[in-house]
């Protein structure tokens, strides 16, 4: 009975929910590749919009910073359920690839 209890919790840790969420950014100019490659994840890109799944919940700006270094200046980022607001794509923006 434990055995197939513990099967059972490795079986729903494995299929279960994953924390993550499709990620989209846009660019100011755009982005020269089909893809950028930034903070472990694919983000697939036309023209200036970008899309890829992150193992996250909420848009933070250090992830926007590090896919500014790869893609340029961001001018919008997030999810369905959090987007970064004004003042932070601001401070992304400082770290842009130029």
């Amino acid at each position: 009975m434990l055995r197939s209890a513990a099967i059972g919790a490795a079986f729903l840790a494995l299929t279960g929910p994953a924390f993550a969420a499709t990620f989209t950014f846009e660019t100011a100019a755009p982005v020269g590749d089909d893809k950028v490659v930034a903070n472990g994840t694919v983000f697939l890109c036309d023209g200036t919009v970008c899309k890829g799944d992150m193992n996250r919940k909420k848009a933070s700006v250090r992830d926007c910073k590090k896919i500014a270094k790869k893609a340029g200046e961001i001018i919008s980022f997030g999810n369905a359920d959090s987007q970064l607001d004004a003042e932070e794509i601001e401070e992304c923006k400082a770290t842009a690839r130029k």
